[in-house]
């Protein structure tokens, strides 16, 4: 797919405005402009371009985070290709951006809870800014 296509199509999801709380109802053109970027790029991980869009100030990480949430029902892998980068980004933790984008999805990072246990332990010790989500990932994995 050309880039000015996905690009273009990246440039209307950064428009969408997401609301502040997190247990508010996601707009409808969310959805729509997830689907026109997944669409355009032609594949289902659009993590690394969202990325990047935050790191180059065309969106909010918040706008990324629920726009990357959104994708594993957009796509047709259910999040499966865009799971493998987000666990990347934890497994690394070099990257301030991904990482918060990473620990605030939807799903458990890192396949086995053994892994996620030692790994966000880990991240909890080194960035005290995401020791809550951090412990909060860990306890409600031992509890499922």
């Amino acid at each position: 797919m050309p880039a000015a296509s996905w690009r273009t199509a990246l440039e209307r999801l950064c428009s969408v405005q997401v609301p502040e709380d997190e247990d508010a109802e996601l707009p409808d053109e969310l959805f729509d402009a997830v689907d026109g970027l997944i669409d355009a790029y032609g594949a289902d991980d659009i993590a690394e371009i969202v990325a990047e869009a935050v790191l180059a100030g065309q969106m909010t990480q918040e706008q990324a985070i629920a726009a990357l949430n959104v994708a594993v029902w957009s796509g047709t892998d259910n999040g499966a290709s865009m799971q493998l980068t987000l666990d990347g980004w934890v497994r690394r933790a070099d990257d301030a951006v991904r990482l918060r984008i990473a620990l605030h999805h939807d799903s458990y990072p890192l396949p086995t809870a053994a892994e996620m246990t030692a790994r966000l332990t880990e991240i909890a010790l080194r960035f005290p800014e995401h020791r809550a989500v951090c412990e909060r990932y860990v306890a409600g994995r031992r509890a499922d």
